[in-house]
C-alpha cells in the first residue's frame, strides 16, 4: 500500500423557527446511529471549504487557519450526518478532478438519490455551527503543546458530542471566536483553561490513580483509554489511526489536505477511538524524543487489547494509515532510522494480531471528505459481477485451451489494478479512472476492497454501473480490510486465540454483497508466510483465486487457485520488458504472471499492450481477466495432478 508518490425523507425548515426544527432532526445525534431510510432528503446544506487547499502553508497562520477550520468542520459534519445525511462539504480534489463536488453532481444528476433534495450553501462555518446547534453540546479543548490530546478531541466529539476546538488566546483564533464571541461552553478541558498543560508526565495521570508515564503524550493515551474505551463509550469495532496535532510542526510536509481532518467525520459520526502511535519499539518516536524507549509501542498494544476487548473479540476496523512523510519513518525530515514499507508492515503486523485491520488512507490521496454522509446511501442488496467470467468453451475458442483440454503454451498475464484498500484512494481514482476513452481493450482487475463501500459508497457503485466488456472486480490486500492472515494465527504481541473465524464472518458478507470471489493480494508483510491454515479460511468467501505474497509459483493451495504477485514498473516499455523476460523464462507449457501496478490510468495497461507488440513482437502473451487468469491455473494443476498420478 506504500506509495510515495438530512434524513433520508427528512424536510428543509425556513430559519425562523430553525432551533426547534433542527432540534427534531438531530434529536437522535446523541445516540447510536439507527438504520438509515432509503429515500432522497429533502434538504441538504452545504458549505464551500476548498478556498483552504489554496492557502500558502508556509505562513503559520495558515496552516492554523485550515487545522482549526478542518478539525471543527469535520467533527460537525460527523454529528450532523450520525442519524442522516444532512450536511456536505466542498474540499478534496486530486487527479484534476473536483472530486466532492463531481460526486455532487453526479448524485443529483444520474445516480438521482439527491436528485429531488433542496440544497442550502451555507456562507461561512459560523452559519454550519448556528445552523446544526441541535447536534453538539459545546466544545472540547485540546493543547496544541501536547498534539496527542488533537486525537484525543476527535475522540470526546464523537463519544460527547463536542466539537474539538485547539486552545489559543490569540484575538483572530477559532478558539476565541468560539468561546468569546459565540460563547459557546466548554464541556471538556485536555488543557487547563489557563494554557497550562493538563497531561505532563509526571505526578500522577490526570484523574487517575496511576503514576505518569514519563511522557504527556502517553500519559493523554492511557487517560482516553480508561474514558472512552474502559467505560464503553467508544462504538465497538470503530478506531482511527490519523496524526494528531503534530501536523502543524511540519505542514509542507505534503499536500495541503494531508493533514487528514477531513476523514475523521465518519469515525466521529460512529464513535470511534483515534491514536497516532509508533509500532517501533527500538527507537524514540520523532515527536515524542523524550520519552522512555518503547512506550510509543506499549502504548499501542495496550490501545489494541482495549480495542479488541471492546469489540468481543470480533474485528475492528482502523482508518488511516502510518503518517510516513511527518512521523516513524525514515523519511528526509523525520529522522528514524525504519523505511517506509516496513513501518507500514510492522503496524500491520501488529494490529492484525488484535482483530484489526486497516482502511488505508495513505498519503497522498489520503484525504476524504463526506464519509459520513455517504454512510446513508442507499445500496441494493447485491451488486453482481457486470461481467460473466468465461468458462471453458470461451477459453477453447480464442484458443487459450486446446481440443484436449489443455492450457496452451503461452504466457497469460492478469492485471492486479491497485491498490485500493483505502476509501480516499477509490474516492478519488474512479471519477477520474472510470470516465476516459482509454478503458476496455485490456481486460482489468480492479481491486476494491469491498469494505470501502461503507465510507465511498457511490464510487462502487458508480465503477459497477460503469464497467466496460472487460473490467472485473476482486478484492484487493488482503480482503475486506489490509491485514496480514498468518497474524490472525501467530500472536507474539498479542497471546490472543486465532482471529481466523472473525476475519471470515467480517469478509463473507462483504464478498457475498459485491459478487467478489478472488482476493487480489493476501499481503503477508511481516506477518509471516500464509498456510494451508489461512489459505482454507480464504476458501470460505474467496474460492476463485488468491494473488499471495510468499508463494514461489502458481499453485493450488487448499483447493484454490494462486500466483505470487509481482509489481510491474512504472514506465510502459520497462513493465513490456518485464512481461517479455517472464515469456522468454516458462518453458513446456503455460506461464503465468500475475502483474500488480499502483494508481494507474487505464490508457497506461494499454500503452504497456502496446510497447509489448512493437518491441517483442515474438511474445506469446495473453492479457486475460482475472477470473480466466485463476481459472487457467487451476485447469494446469489438475491436469498436472492427473498426470502425476498415472
Amino acid at each position: 500500500m506504500f506509495n510515495e508518490r438530512i434524513v433520508k425523507g427528512g424536510f428543509c425548515a425556513p430559519r425562523i423557527g430553525l432551533a426547534l426544527a433542527m432540534a427534531v432532526l438531530c434529536a437522535q445525534a446523541a445516540g447510536d446511529r439507527g438504520e438509515a431510510q432509503s429515500s432522497s432528503p429533502k434538504c441538504i446544506y452545504t458549505y464551500d471549504a476548498r478556498p483552504l487547499r489554496r492557502l500558502d502553508l508556509r505562513e503559520s497562520a495558515n496552516a492554523k487557519r485550515v487545522w482549526d477550520a478542518m478539525h471543527l468542520l469535520a467533527a460537525l459534519e460527523g454529528l450532523a450526518n450520525r442519524n442522516r445525511p444532512q450536511f456536505y462539504l466542498f474540499y478534496c480534489g486530486d487527479f484534476g478532478v473536483d472530486t466532492d463536488q463531481f460526486w455532487f453532481d453526479w448524485l443529483r444528476g444520474e445516480d438521482g438519490w439527491l436528485r429531488d433534495a433542496e440544497v442550502h450553501p451555507l456562507k461561512d462555518w459560523t452559519d454550519a455551527l448556528e445552523q446544526f446547534r441541535p447536534c453538539f453540546n459545546g466544545l472540547v479543548v485540546y493543547d496544541p503543546n501536547v498534539p496527542a490530546t488533537s486525537n484525543l478531541g476527535s475522540t470526546a466529539a464523537g463519544c460527547e458530542n463536542l466539537l474539538p476546538v485547539r486552545f489559543d488566546p490569540d484575538p483572530a483564533s477559532v478558539y476565541t471566536l468560539l468561546t468569546r464571541k459565540l460563547g459557546l461552553p466548554v464541556k471538556l478541558w485536555l488543557v487547563h483553561p489557563d494554557g497550562s498543560p493538563k497531561f505532563t508526565g509526571r505526578g500522577l495521570i490526570p484523574d487517575l490513580d496511576e503514576p505518569a508515564s514519563g511522557s504527556a503524550k502517553i500519559d493523554a493515551y492511557r487517560w482516553a483509554i480508561r474514558r472512552y474505551l474502559g467505560t464503553g463509550q467508544c462504538a465497538p469495532g470503530y478506531a482511527a489511526y490519523y496524526i494528531d496535532a503534530f501536523w502543524l510542526k511540519h505542514p509542507q510536509s505534503g499536500p495541503n489536505d494531508l493533514h487528514t481532518l477531513s476523514n475523521h467525520d465518519y469515525f466521529i459520526a460512529h464513535k470511534a477511538f483515534f491514536f497516532d502511535l509508533s509500532s517501533w519499539g527500538d527507537e524514540l518516536p520523532n515527536d515524542d524524543p523524550q520519552q522512555p524507549l518503547g512506550l510509543d509501542r506499549k502504548a499501542l498494544l495496550e490501545v489494541l487489547r482495549a480495542l479488541y476487548d471492546r469489540a468481543g473479540g470480533g474485528m475492528t476496523r482502523i482508518g488511516g494509515f502510518t503518517p510516513w512523510p511527518f512521523k516513524y519513518t525514515d523519511h528526509p525530515g523525520v529522522g528514524g532510522r525504519h523505511g517506509g514499507v516496513p513501518t507500514e508492515w510492522e503496524f500491520s503486523r501488529t494490529v492484525s494480531q488484535f482483530n484489526a485491520c486497516v482502511e488505508a488512507d495513505a498519503a497522498g490521496l489520503s484525504a476524504m471528505a463526506n464519509a459520513s454522509f455517504f454512510q446513508h446511501y442507499p445500496l441494493a442488496s447485491r451488486y453482481p459481477q457486470p461481467n460473466a467470467p468465461p468458462a471453458l468453451a470461451a477459453w477453447k475458442t480464442r484458443g487459450w485451451v486446446d481440443a484436449h483440454g489443455k492450457v496452451t503454451n503461452r504466457l497469460f498475464v492478469g492485471h492486479y489494478v491497485g491498490d485500493y484498500d483505502s476509501p480516499a484512494w477509490l474516492y478519488k481514482a474512479v471519477p477520474a479512472f472510470f470516465r476516459g476513452p482509454t478503458r476496455g481493450p485490456i481486460p482489468l482487475g480492479w481491486a476494491f476492497d469491498p469494505n470501502l463501500a461503507d465510507r465511498a459508497a457511490p464510487a462502487m457503485v458508480y465503477a459497477y454501473r460503469h464497467a466496460t466488456t472487460n473490467d472485473y472486480f476482486i478484492a484487493g490486500d488482503s480482503g475486506a480490510g489490509y491485514l496480514n492472515p498468518r497474524a490472525l494465527t501467530v500472536r507474539p504481541d498479542s497471546g490472543l486465540p486465532s482471529g481466523l473465524s472473525a476475519w471470515v464472518a467480517f469478509c463473507r458478507p462483504y464478498y457475498s454483497k459485491w459478487d467478489i470471489t478472488i482476493t487480489g493480494f493476501v499481503l503477508d508483510g511481516a506477518g509471516g508466510a500464509s498456510t494451508e491454515l489461512e489459505y482454507s479460511a480464504y476458501k470460505t468467501f474467496s474460492p476463485n483465486g488468491l494473488g499471495t505474497h510468499c508463494e514461489p509459483r502458481p499453485a493450488m493451495r487448499s483447493g484454490v487457485a494462486t500466483c505470487p504477485e509481482r509489481d510491474l514498473p512504472d514506465a510502459p516499455d520497462r513493465a513490456a520488458e518485464v512481461i517479455a523476460r517472464a515469456c522468454a523464462t516458462h518453458q513446456n507449457g503455460p506461464g503465468f504472471l500475475w502483474a500488480r501496478s499502483i494508481l494507474k490510468a487505464p490508457g497506461w495497461y494499454a500503452e504497456v499492450a502496446e510497447k509489448l507488440r512493437a518491441q517483442y513482437p515474438e511474445a506469446q502473451v495473453e492479457f486475460v481477466d482475472p477470473y480466466t487468469f485463476f481459472g487457467l491455473i487451476k485447469l494446469c494443476e489438475e491436469q498436472s495432478h492427473t498426470t502425476t498420478e498415472r
